[in-house]
């Protein structure tokens, strides 16, 4: 059954495509968890995500993949277990004097209780995920994706995609190592 055929099915109340949507995805949506949450919460965001995907599932349009609409509902599900986790061990804190203009407009002293919060710190670079890999060509993009995403082993990277087996780890070195002399230069 197509994805469609399964979103529609799921969307009349078919456990069993909603299933399939899961086995399909769940891979990946751990993947976002791992990238943002670094196994902390990890279990319990996949499952918010899926149990939000599936009360909502009628509000999905179409008008974009099935993963690109799990990925942006497991992303924010990522950013509300961060903001929900963070306490005072988790960065630094320290008072911060502001200008005296501003304080006032503000009504408060000139001093403010400031934290940096290292959950939050290289989020930024980590949700740049697509940009970075939109630099790849579609078929060094899609193997490194099932490779390192999805974790398919070689052969069914070679099978999925239509390439040697040799094509595939070819494509995956260069596309790591092209990624890597780009975020160096950033």
């Amino acid at each position: 059954m197509d994805e469609t055929s399964l979103i529609a099915a799921a969307r009349l109340g078919d456990d069993d495509a909603f299933s399939e949507l899961y086995q399909q995805h769940a891979s990946y949506v751990r993947a976002i968890g791992c990238a943002i949450l670094h196994k902390s919460d990890l279990d319990d965001m996949c499952q918010e995500t899926f149990l939000l995907a599936f009360t909502r599932l009628h509000s999905f349009e179409g008008n974009c993949r099935f993963r690109t609409w799990i990925s942006r509902i497991a992303t924010n599900q990522c950013l509300m277990t961060l903001r929900k986790g963070r306490q005072a061990s988790n960065g630094e804190s320290h008072l911060i004097r502001i200008d005296a203009e501003l304080a006032a407009g503000l009504g408060r002293d000139r001093w403010i209780f400031a934290r940096t919060d290292k959950g939050l710190e290289a989020l930024a670079a980590r949700l740049d995920l697509d940009k970075l890999l939109a630099v790849l060509d579609p078929i060094q993009r899609r193997v490194l994706e099932l490779a390192s995403l999805e974790g398919a082993s070689g052969e069914e990277i070679a099978e999925q995609v239509g390439i040697p087996l040799s094509s595939v780890k070819n494509k995956i070195r260069r596309a790591k190592m092209l990624l890597l002399k780009i975020h160096e230069k950033t």
